[in-house]
């Protein structure tokens, strides 16, 4: 991704809200264009790609969790998942499909492109790496094994394949975690995904289950896990892993 600012597609059927999100994200200087189906999207997006695509759930025709696990395939197109259903099994089922973000509406619209900003950060952090890899050529040291996250089984391997299975909390936070390849998480930002944004209590929530998770993690394996807390900002994974379809 080479602009500063990443092209984006809207997929909404409502169209007023499909016209103030458009509206408010060219006025910020983005690249937009939308769709109000998932049909229309593709036939769209064969001609003029994006780097994030911003997906209601409700569309008419094919779902956006279809959208969603295509898109999946794409490792340089962002998915951010903007839907009135707030549910956690919703929110699960979003990031199975293969969502980077799943925003609850209705949402600040500076708070979606906050997000936008931050899958495109990670786009270009991963297409720095995989450039640096090619450029190593086949002489390159071999990469160690890696953290594995399971999006079916909802199971931590470890590089040593050991296993922790996990609740589904406390597989939405290590998902959010290991999607954004290192960088550091708010827990405002963990809360909402893992709880929903009308939660209560969300911090103290969260920090029980990073304890409940750490204490879990140092029974069943023998490495360390690599949860570390950013102080007064949240958390971050810091070791390299992988999501996997099981």
């Amino acid at each position: 991704m080479k602009n500063t600012k990443p092209r984006i597609a809207i997929v909404e059927d409502d169209a007023d809200q499909l016209h103030s999100i458009e509206e408010f994200l060219l006025d910020s200087g983005y690249s937009v264009w939308g769709a109000g189906s998932a049909e229309a999207f593709y036939r769209h997006f064969m001609t003029q790609p994006v780097d994030v695509v911003i997906l209601d759930i409700g569309l008419p025709g094919e779902d956006g969790l279809a959208v969603a696990a295509l898109l999946k395939d794409k490792p340089d197109v962002a998915v951010i998942i903007l839907s009135a259903r707030d549910a956690l099994s919703d929110r699960l089922s979003g990031l199975r499909a293969g969502a980077d973000r799943y925003l609850v509406k209705p949402v600040s619209l500076l708070e979606l492109a906050a997000n936008i900003n931050a899958v495109a950060n990670r786009l270009t952090l991963t297409a720095m790496a995989t450039a640096g890899s090619v450029a190593s050529g086949p002489s390159a040291e071999l990469p160690r094994e890696h953290w594995r996250l399971g999006l079916q089984n909802w199971v931590l391997t470890s590089p040593q394949g050991q296993h922790l299975i996990l609740t589904s909390h406390e597989f939405v936070l290590l998902h959010r975690l290991i999607k954004v390849q290192g960088q550091g998480v708010t827990k405002q930002d963990l809360t909402d995904q893992i709880f929903g944004p009308r939660a209560q209590n969300g911090s103290e929530r969260l920090n029980l289950l990073v304890t409940r998770l750490r204490k879990k993690a140092s029974a069943a394996l023998t490495e360390p896990l690599p949860l570390k807390t950013l102080h007064q900002i949240g958390y971050t994974f810091t070791a390299v892993a992988n999501l996997q379809q099981d």
